[in-house]
């Protein structure tokens, strides 16, 4: 069996190779120099969540002159197989590099700061809460104060003061199989997760907690679709884009090329 692939050190020595310094890569991919140091380095915690890990990866390698989906697969297999200790998620090996200096647990100082900034936020939120719910009963002093500058309730017209509510959308599951070989640029929160990459035939991959996302094809293929409780088989025959997120599944016009 051959040894597994040292993910770091084939960037950097690929990278040098051909004589690129970090700051032209970030221009290039897009991708942020301080996560394409975290890649070379190995170091999964700077790093966003694996899904995003594995379109960096495909990303990168492929600039580099690299098999970007192999580094990927590594990725995967190394850090995210069913119950492995190294996910990046629960970062159990992560935690274990801090033990092992002299084998002391890691501080709990920035755990109870964070424990209090957060309690310092939600007192914050509820405060605010406390006075929009005032500012609408017109009895109270900041209702009435409202009142005084005009901005409270306005009655009248036939609609007035009715907004279609803006729908609160939740996150759901994404798994992308393609049917034909495809090239594919998959986009979430402004980060291209697949980077115009080419998917083979069967090729699967799975993204969790998506609120909504953009499907580029662009040029042409077929692809099965489930998102959140919702399972499409799309097929383009050119330049097409998909959006999709708890609401459904549909075709938008053409966003592409760049990806994102």
């Amino acid at each position: 069996m051959s040894p597994p692939l040292d993910i770091g050190n084939a960037l950097k020595d690929a990278r040098r190779r051909i004589g690129m310094d970090v700051k032209e890569a970030e221009e290039r991919t897009k991708i942020r120099a301080k996560y394409l140091r975290a890649l070379e380095a190995e170091d999964w915690e700077v790093l966003p969540a694996p899904a995003y890990v594995r379109g960096f990866l495909r990303t990168y390698g492929a600039l580099l002159g690299l098999d970007g989906e192999h580094l990927a697969d590594e990725f995967r297999r190394r850090y995210e197989a069913p119950g492995a200790a190294a996910s990046p998620a629960s970062e159990p090996i992560l935690q274990e590099r801090r033990r092992t200096n002299g084998g002391r647990p890691p501080s709990r100082g920035p755990l109870i700061a964070a424990v209090a900034i957060g309690i310092v936020a939600l007192l914050f939120l509820l405060s605010l809460l406390g006075d929009d719910e005032d500012a609408g009963d017109p009895a109270s002093p900041a209702g009435k104060a409202r009142q005084a500058k005009g901005d409270g309730p306005k009655h009248g017209g036939k609609g007035e003061g009715k907004k279609d509510a803006e729908p609160k959308l939740r996150p759901i599951d994404v798994e992308l199989e393609a049917v034909a070989a495809t090239q594919l640029c998959f986009v979430s929160g402004g980060e291209a997760l697949i980077d115009s990459q080419v998917l083979g035939a069967g090729a699967v991959e799975s993204f969790g907690d998506q609120k909504r996302f953009r499907l580029d094809f662009q040029s042409g293929g077929e692809v099965k679709l489930k998102a959140g409780g919702d399972s499409e088989r799309l097929a383009s025959d050119g330049e097409t884009s998909y959006e999709a997120d708890s609401e459904g599944i549909r075709e938008i016009e053409y966003a592409g090329p760049d990806c994102p």
